[in-house]
């Protein structure tokens, strides 16, 4: 049987959300307090710790559900099984939209290298995102065999698009075979 979740507890939740991206969006994660939080979120200090271990523990929270929001703002993952040139060209050559118009001001301030750092997990979110992504496209069982499989694939298309993305959007036939090396 589901449980469902007291609607207080829900709204208290996005209380402390909502005050936070505020905050965070005008200074650095380090600056921002428990108290400055609890009192914009309207709540005491006390209902903030039913929530959160500590302020890096929400942020780190928030991370993952802002990456997994940039994870599902294109969808190239039903070409993994159909079209794997078409997934990984999608993958690494997308011009996914700017970040401006996806995320939130605070949700962008997450992201910013003032405060990343705070999110030692940081690439490892990206990774779960997309995972997630494919799995739900519900060509692949989730199990511990496809996980490292997957996890080997978008490590790999993402330390590509870190490093070489500049040069292979220049050069027209190294992408190509970039691609070609990749879906196989």
């Amino acid at each position: 049987m589901e449980r469902k979740t007291d609607l207080r507890i829900s709204k208290t939740v996005r209380a402390i959300k909502t005050a936070f991206l505020d905050l965070i969006a005008i200074k650095p994660l380090q600056k921002i307090t428990i108290k400055e939080l609890a009192d914009r979120a309207e709540i005491n200090k006390g209902t903030f710790y039913l929530h959160y271990l500590d302020i890096y523990d929400l942020y780190n929270k928030l991370v993952k559900e802002t990456v997994a929001k940039i994870a599902g703002s294109f969808d190239p993952y039903p070409d993994l099984f159909v079209d794997p040139v078409a997934f990984v060209h999608t993958f690494l050559f997308a011009q996914v939209e700017p970040l401006a118009q996806i995320l939130s001001p605070g949700e962008r301030a997450l992201l910013s290298e003032n405060n990343i750092k705070f999110c030692p997990d940081y690439p490892q979110c990206f990774i779960e995102a997309f995972r997630v992504k494919i799995y739900n496209v519900g060509k692949l069982a989730p199990c511990w065999e496809n996980d490292i499989k997957i996890d080997f694939l978008l490590t790999g298309m993402l330390s590509i698009v870190i490093q070489y993305r500049p040069s292979l959007s220049r050069d027209g036939k190294q992408r190509d075979l970039l691609v070609q090396f990749l879906s196989s």
